[in-house]
């Protein structure tokens, strides 16, 4: 492929294979989680974007500031972080993970300068219906799992990329798959990222039989349950409550007429399953939950250090589970490593992921393209609650879904401001 014949459509089209497609597990040594092989193309993809933005190939596209805004407003906050691990008598290992931290932003920043020079709609549709086609792969990979009991990705190696197997743990009498992700809560969250958009392309396939355009819903959103997480069953519930309220009261009949048999064939199928999900809900108020206790216990042994540094943190990425403990959650790894400052800008990429969805969605007539930024906003909130449950920016595979879908996002109000900027000049 020549190099003028490439397109921020096309990079973005190879990063979101590999970003799904290829274990997460498997990085670059001596970098860790930030070196995978997604996130070591996209630095290539900046090369690209570089040489083409100076040959004036490329250009970030109308409209689509914001993305960038929220990118920048994270860079300050791990540039002021980065900046007080150094004034600190930190340990090595931090230095060296402040580092990595700095890496991960130089990776973000080309996802975002990709996404935001999308001009056209179709564009990101592709993007999104392969996204959602990946995501469909990985699910049928994770019920493999599910019903195996073992991974199946142990065997996958790339020269040059390390990493051991995933190695799979049981809830209750299921075990919890991981498919290419590196976490079970991973796998949940990327699978319920993907599920709007797939009921979206489900809604308006064409001329596809409907058994085709469903079936990947149906895949995505069992694989969600069969991780036995609380955190898929909250995503899910999200998801619905955003796209429900849209939808004509037809359709909302269509959808229970067709749930109602599933949850009924879960129960049949997978026996059990139900009642542990259910019973997930029942220990955490009850405060038997050895999870939700031990995030407790993590939020009240943490006071001092957020005391310390309230507002720039002691330094992006440096709160170690080796020298420290585990968070589970990604708003108070982030007070620990990047103070008030930290917090706010996360809450920010979310947030401005759900605006550019509601404000695109209003501006266009069509409703496929409406229910397109139905999806955006759906997964803005969607990430707003479920980083409660883990720290979800240090997994690659959500990290980088979570950037993706903040740039389609921007794209796609873009889109709409340029189209309806056009209609009114054709008007005068």
């Amino acid at each position: 492929m020549r190099f003028s014949s490439l397109g921020p459509d096309k990079l973005l089209a190879i990063y979101i294979v590999l970003l799904l497609v290829v274990p997460s597990r498997l990085v670059v040594p001596g970098i860790g989680a930030t070196g995978t092989l997604a996130n070591m193309f996209l630095l290539a993809g900046f090369i690209w974007y570089s040489v083409s933005w100076l040959m004036r190939r490329v250009t970030p596209a109308p409209y689509t500031r914001l993305p960038r805004a929220g990118l920048l407003v994270y860079a300050v906050a791990v540039l002021l972080s980065y900046i007080a691990v150094g004034r600190r008598d930190a340990d090595p290992l931090e230095y060296s993970a402040a580092d990595r931290a700095l890496l991960q932003l130089l990776v973000w920043l080309p996802l975002i300068l990709l996404t935001t020079s999308l001009t056209q709609y179709d564009q990101i549709d592709r993007l999104l219906r392969l996204f959602v086609k990946c995501c469909t792969g990985v699910a049928v990979l994770a019920m493999a799992e599910f019903v195996l009991h073992r991974s199946l990705t142990a065997w996958i190696q790339i020269p040059g990329l390390g990493g051991g197997p995933t190695e799979l743990v049981a809830r209750g009498d299921f075990v919890r798959p991981t498919a290419t992700a590196a976490n079970t809560l991973e796998l949940a969250t990327v699978m319920v990222l993907a599920l709007p958009f797939a009921v979206q392309q489900a809604f308006h396939g064409g001329d596809r039989k409907a058994w085709r355009r469903w079936l990947p819903v149906a895949l995505i959103s069992l694989a969600a349950v069969m991780t036995v997480s609380r955190t898929s069953v909250v995503g899910l519930f999200i998801v619905l409550l955003f796209l429900l309220p849209t939808w004509n009261a037809r359709r909302v009949g269509r959808f229970f007429l067709v749930l109602i048999p599933a949850l009924g064939a879960v129960k049949v199928l997978l026996p059990g399953l139900g009642g542990t999900v259910i019973g997930l809900f029942t220990a955490m108020i009850n405060g038997g939950d050895d999870s939700t206790n031990s995030r407790t216990a993590t939020s009240a042994g943490v006071s001092d250090l957020l005391a310390e540094r309230p507002w720039t943190g002691r330094g992006a990425g440096t709160y170690l589970p080796l020298l420290y403990r585990y968070t589970d959650n990604q708003y108070l790894l982030a007070l620990l490593e990047m103070g008030v400052i930290g917090l706010l800008a996360i809450v920010t990429l979310y947030v401005i992921t759900s605006h550019c969805g509601g404000a695109g969605r209003r501006r266009f007539t069509d409703p496929a393209r409406r229910e397109t930024g139905q999806g955006f906003v759906a997964v803005g909130f969607v990430m707003l609650v479920v980083t409660v449950t883990f720290d979800t920016l240090s997994f690659p595979m959500v990290a980088g879904s979570t950037f993706l879908m903040l740039g389609l996002s921007g794209a796609y109000l873009g889109v709409a401001r340029s189209e309806l900027a056009t209609i009114g000049d054709r008007s005068l």
